[in-house]
């Protein structure tokens, strides 16, 4: 089972709870499923950048030749080479930091992760299931617009399984984090078994 890690905690690693969780996930994963690989892209430490009508354009073209190994394309390539998908990110005005965004447009490629259809978009990538680990001074509930975007892109592009997990209101006055990120990653364990 390959494993894709897209790391979009945007504080360093020992300051960042996203990463905390996100690492106690994976080193479940590890244990509870020891032959899988997992390869990770650190988003802030990528040269992303958001998509111009010059790139779209470059796009088509790498696209019409079915290039699959162009540079341009190495994170959709990526993606599609993957079996399950681990998003880390904090919750951040409403959403998620704006790298994520950025890199949903690199992987959102047709002909290798989706294809139009008469009936509408269908998904090609083989991952069969995705979970976001997200972390949130305040509140944030059991949805918010960020993970319903996340949810109906990897949905999209053929994820067939979504779960998100979060840990919420760890900036709060008299919070006690540690027992909120034990919470978390107690629901991550049971995840990272079945998973």
């Amino acid at each position: 089972m390959k494993v894709l890690f897209v790391d979009s905690c945007m504080k360093k690693d020992e300051e960042s709870r996203t990463k905390i969780l996100c690492n106690s996930f994976l080193q479940d994963l590890k244990q509870a499923k020891p032959d899988c690989e997992i390869e990770t892209v650190v988003l802030k430490e990528e040269d992303l950048k958001p998509y111009d009508i010059d790139m779209v354009n470059a796009r088509y073209g790498i696209v019409a030749d079915k290039d699959w190994d162009h540079p341009m394309l190495r994170y959709a390539k990526q993606f599609s080479e993957a079996d399950r998908i681990v998003i880390g990110a904090p919750y951040w005005d409403l959403a998620f930091p704006a790298l994520l965004k950025i890199y949903i447009e690199h992987i959102f490629v047709g002909g290798l992760n989706f294809e139009a259809t008469a009936e509408g978009l269908k998904g090609l990538s083989k991952v069969e299931k995705a979970v976001f680990i997200q972390t949130a001074g305040g509140y944030v509930g059991e949805t918010d617009p960020g993970t319903e975007y996340l949810k109906y892109v990897l949905k999209t592009l053929g994820v067939k399984e979504f779960v998100r997990v979060s840990a919420d209101f760890i900036d709060v006055v008299g919070a006690n984090v540690e027992e909120k990120l034990a919470e978390a990653k107690q629901t991550l364990k049971q995840i990272a078994m079945n998973w």
